[in-house]
């Protein structure tokens, strides 16, 4: 039976074959390596590519052809990674881009895995908008994870209007 792990070691095996130079996993997955775990449809994985070799209108084109190449198959927009819906999301602004730079890295099941860290993930999901991304916003605050003057210059630094408080 696959395991996320198993979806880790993939991840790690195309930044290592230069697929994507650089990944890290987001969204509600990412919430479980700080606080309690949320339920999801898939995986989001944030990704930095290098030009070469990917078409800049379609910077995902070399992902989804590895994909195809290595026999994963497709639903909709995820890639299906050992049974896992994984949405890979390209960098599209700053913030992001400092997500990807600033991801810590996890140990999981014995597999290193890059995640985006909890101050960002609360600035991605405020900056995103919609209730259960808040949500998640607070559930990391509650968690007591987040380094809130770290977070409000993140804030700042990305012009994410959001009043955080001291404690939550």
């Amino acid at each position: 039976m696959s395991s996320l792990a198993d979806v880790f070691r993939v991840l790690n095996r195309m930044r290592d074959e230069r697929i994507v130079a650089r990944y890290a996993v987001g969204g509600a997955t990412a919430v479980l390596f700080y606080a309690e775990p949320t339920r999801t449809y898939d995986l989001d994985v944030f990704v930095a590519v290098d030009a070469v070799g990917n078409d800049a209108l379609a910077p995902l084109s070399g992902i989804y052809e590895w994909a195809r190449v290595q026999g994963f198959g497709l639903q909709a927009e995820h890639l299906l990674i050992e049974g896992v819906p994984v949405q890979f999301l390209p960098a599209y602004n700053a913030l992001v881009e400092a997500a990807l730079s600033t991801a810590r890295v996890h140990d999981y099941g014995g597999v290193r895995v890059r995640v985006v860290d909890p101050e960002h993930l609360v600035a991605l999901a405020l900056q995103a908008g919609g209730a259960r991304r808040r949500e998640r916003a607070w559930q990391l605050l509650e968690a007591g994870v987040v380094d809130r003057e770290r977070l409000r210059r993140i804030l700042m630094t990305h012009a994410i209007t959001a009043e955080i408080p001291d404690d939550a």
